[in-house]
């Protein structure tokens, strides 16, 4: 948890022409400026959601690459029991709550009113969205997305890469890269994550 208040420098963010908060820092935009002014970051936050775990891992990565330090942002409103561990750079937000003996992978976000019940086992990047119930001894994989409002019973395994649509309820373990919705849970289609590590590999030019 941060104990003091972080100052951000710097947004790294191509898809908007100005940024809609109150923000006295730089707004970057190119990726050939950011490569200009990364050298006086030190620390950062990669805040890629829904269903792009993967991007925001593999961004992250790039990141540390570079000499910089992941930031875990985890709200005082939040309850994170004291016998489970997270990994580096997760973001759990207000009111959600890690019960006891479970073990929750690097840059997690774990969103609003999320509960993750005891024992359960999350890979990296996975994104439990609003409201969310994940009960007890559930496993989920790597870059995998629970949808808002969905449900996962106990002892359930959810596949890398899944996608567990908003309200769910799933009843059985979900295979790799498949995407599921309804009550109960069914397949739909399957899921491909989505990348380009092109625009980043011009930082290391």
């Amino acid at each position: 948890m941060l104990e003091n208040d972080i100052e951000s420098v710097t947004i790294f963010e191509h898809t908007l022409d100005k940024i809609d908060f109150e923000f006295s820092g730089l707004h970057i935009k190119d990726i050939k400026e950011l490569k200009l002014n990364i050298r006086n970051m030190t620390h950062f936050v990669v805040c890629i959601g829904g269903e792009h775990g993967y991007a925001r891992v593999h961004t992250a990565k790039t990141f540390e690459n570079l000499g910089l330090k992941p930031l875990e942002l985890i709200h005082p409103h939040s309850y994170f029991d004291k016998t489970s561990a997270v990994g580096v750079g997760v973001q759990i937000m207000p009111s959600a709550t890690i019960h006891s003996f479970c073990n929750i992978g690097d840059y997690c976000i774990i969103n609003t009113g999320a509960t993750v019940d005891h024992e359960c086992m999350m890979g990296n990047g996975v994104h439990v969205m609003g409201s969310a119930a994940i009960a007890g001894r559930v496993t989920i994989g790597d870059f995998a997305s629970i949808g808002t409002n969905a449900t996962i019973l106990p002892n359930i395994t959810i596949g890398a890469g899944a996608f567990v649509g908003a309200g769910a309820v799933v009843t059985k373990d979900v295979d790799d890269y498949c995407v599921v919705a309804g009550s109960p849970a069914k397949y739909m289609r399957n899921n491909t994550p989505v990348f380009s590590q092109e625009s980043l590999s011009q930082l290391f030019d």
